[in-house]
């Protein structure tokens, strides 16, 4: 399958933010400034992206995440217990880089994904910037949709693409997920983790942890203090 890049419009001469919720939380292969984690609202995070280029085959595709907005999921597919935020990690990609770097994402979105302009809220609330957010709308060519918790995890722990395992990547976002946002957990990744877990337990296919210096770097970006994602200590009586 063979799907045209995305063309991110890049302002000129200004730095411009860009929001990851899926690998863009845990690999990043690009130059920024500076990164703050948020959260969009009106959105749910959801493995209903069909991945032909990176974590499965044209014939055999994989599953990457996708947001779906709100009101979009309760007209085509009914409603949702969980809250409608979905949290990640926003970078600020310096103005005379931009280009390149957004360059590099089309391309690494190419499979489906197009570009919008969103706002990122902080952990109290407040508007932390706004920034582009790559989403794979249900319209678009690789988009698979909803499936069973059973049929979603089976294609997670047996698809590999040229970007390695799909499995590998589930397992990545999932511990980076649980990092960022320690008290908010995502229910769709929640039930997902013990389903894949399960079946490769069943099967014999190795989970490889989350890389310990991925997960310390993460870890330092909560710990900073300007996210506030953690609950404060309770003060002693």
């Amino acid at each position: 399958m063979q799907i045209e890049a995305p063309r991110t419009q890049i302002p000129d001469g200004q730095d411009v933010w860009v929001f990851g919720y899926g690998s863009l939380v845990w690999k990043v292969d690009f130059t920024y400034e500076r990164r703050v984690v948020g959260y969009v609202e009106g959105f749910h995070r959801r493995f209903w992206q069909g991945s032909h280029d990176h974590r499965g085959t044209s014939t055999s595709p994989g599953r990457v995440v996708t947001l779906v907005a709100s009101n979009e999921y309760r007209e085509k597919f009914g409603n949702v217990s969980e809250g409608d935020r979905c949290w990640g990690v926003a970078y600020l990609i310096h103005r005379d880089t931009a280009r390149d770097v957004f360059g590099h994402l089309d391309h690494r979105e190419k499979n489906g994904y197009s570009s919008e302009v969103v706002d990122v809220f902080g952990s109290d609330g407040s508007t932390l910037c706004s920034a582009a957010v790559y989403i794979a709308t249900t319209e678009n060519p690789a988009f698979l949709g909803p499936a069973s918790t059973a049929d979603i995890a089976h294609t997670l722990v047996h698809s590999v693409g040229p970007s390695g395992r799909n499995i590998d990547y589930f397992i990545n976002l999932c511990h980076a997920v649980g990092i960022i946002s320690a008290n908010h957990a995502d229910e769709h990744l929640v039930e997902l983790e013990a389903a894949v877990r399960r079946l490769a337990g069943v099967d014999g296919v190795v989970i490889h942890d989350f890389e310990e210096s991925a997960r310390m770097d993460l870890q330092c970006l909560v710990d900073a203090g300007v996210l506030g994602l953690l609950s404060p200590p309770v003060p002693e009586q």
